[in-house]
């Protein structure tokens, strides 16, 4: 079976010329001047070119008014082509040289003015060393005329992720802003969750250590596979609280609406809600952010016994050390405060521990009353560290948790 298929002079040079000096192209190529590495646009094609290709690459592009086109700067990563529905074919057609070359099934090829490529879809192709040049395409495109490329899917878990199963939703067409599917499946949003990561399996630039809200744009470059964030305690941790008049911990589990909880600067809060979920922890040391981490009594006095939390849950401390803040802004985009006291992140304190027990554990986390339901508490846990609580809106709409 013929995997592919490379065609030369394709168009006529009065046809290339028309679509270079087309508006839409113009502007494109000042986008990517002014410091852009892709710009994606559509254009509407005369008959006569509609016609060329349909009789010289033979798609089908009767039904369609217009046609995606790109203008890319610098070498494109190794990918496989997503689209915004199944498809069997891409189509690419390059309008100017460029040095470099395609690699397209461990072949090489140069790229060339007025050459066409079509491939099956899976086939996992890339562009190197293709300088600061940019090169102007024709799609790429499948058999239907939408767009084709690099593309976001969203999975349920990181396991799902990186096992690549039960993707819960997916986003193409290069739009690469997070939560936002409009361009690709359609639906706007996913649910309720509006806060993400990245599997360690995705081959684009963007950072592997960011959280991302929805409407973050990533890096247009390779494809993402995207599962929740959570920020939670281990089933079983211990929260002060005040039961009949008298402070007691009690397992996190327990706690209900309307539990009245210990706070750092402002007295007792009650439990406004509570929510679970399940987060899969791998049986190693690797230090990441999306796995459990052990704090224990001889790092942190405060304690009683170990308290195990998610990487991205933050231990109140002041004062933290440069590096500390260098690499919570880094990860967060700012330095966020709780209760006086900087949030430092499990992932990014030295004297966490990455838990190496393996397997699918439960884990909690609560909010508790606050007028302002973007803010949060200081909470004692497991004897008297000091650790943040979820805010109100948090819970609701970004934790991806079950409210029970």
């Amino acid at each position: 079976m013929i995997s592919h298929q490379i065609f030369n002079n394709v168009l006529s040079e009065s046809q290339i010329k028309y679509i270079n000096d087309l508006p839409e192209v113009l502007a494109a190529r000042q986008t990517i001047e002014s410091g852009a590495k892709i710009a994606q646009f559509n254009v509407t094609l005369n008959y006569s070119i509609k016609n060329t290709l349909q009789e010289r690459l033979g798609i089908n592009l009767s039904q369609i008014s217009q046609i995606p086109m790109r203008w890319i700067k610098g070498d494109t990563s190794p990918h496989i082509d997503g689209g915004r529905s199944t498809f069997d074919n891409t189509y690419l057609l390059y309008l100017n040289n460029s040095i470099g070359e395609f690699l397209l099934e461990s072949e090489s090829y140069p790229i060339l003015a007025n050459t066409a490529f079509v491939f099956k879809e899976g086939l996992r192709h890339e562009t190197l060393n293709t300088g600061n040049e940019p090169r102007l395409l024709l799609g790429p495109m499948s058999e239907s005329g939408f767009a084709v490329g690099s593309a976001i899917y969203y999975y349920s878990t990181e396991a799902d992720a990186l096992s690549q199963t039960s993707q819960i939703a997916y986003g193409g067409d290069f739009y690469f802003v997070v939560g936002d599917l409009v361009g690709g499946g359609g639906y706007g949003s996913i649910g309720s969750i509006t806060s993400w990561r990245l599997a360690s399996n995705s081959n684009g630039s963007s950072s592997k250590t960011a959280i991302y809200n929805n409407y973050d744009v990533l890096n247009n470059d390779g494809n993402y596979y995207l599962y929740p964030s959570v920020i939670c305690f281990l089933e079983g941790s211990k929260i002060l609280c005040q039961v009949d008049g008298v402070d007691k911990y009690q397992t996190v589990e327990t706690l209900r609406p309307g539990t009245l909880v210990k706070t750092s600067c402002n007295g007792y809060k009650k439990v406004e809600l509570i929510s679970k979920s399940t987060i899969y922890n791998l049986g190693n040391s690797d230090r990441n952010e999306d796995r459990l981490y052990k704090c224990s009594p001889t790092k942190y006095p405060e304690l009683s016994e170990d308290l195990i939390i998610t990487g991205c849950h933050s231990i109140l401390e002041f004062p933290i050390t440069e590096k500390q803040k260098e690499d919570s802004i880094r990860m967060q985009g700012k330095m966020y405060v709780t209760d006086n006291k900087y949030r430092l992140m499990a992932c990014i304190d030295e004297r966490a521990e990455p838990w190496n027990n393996e397997g699918t554990f439960t884990i909690w986390h609560f909010a508790l009353e606050n007028e302002n339901d973007r803010m949060n508490y200081g909470v004692y846990a497991n004897g008297g560290l000091l650790v943040e609580t979820c805010n109100l809106w948090s819970l609701k709409n970004k934790s991806n948790m079950k409210i029970v």
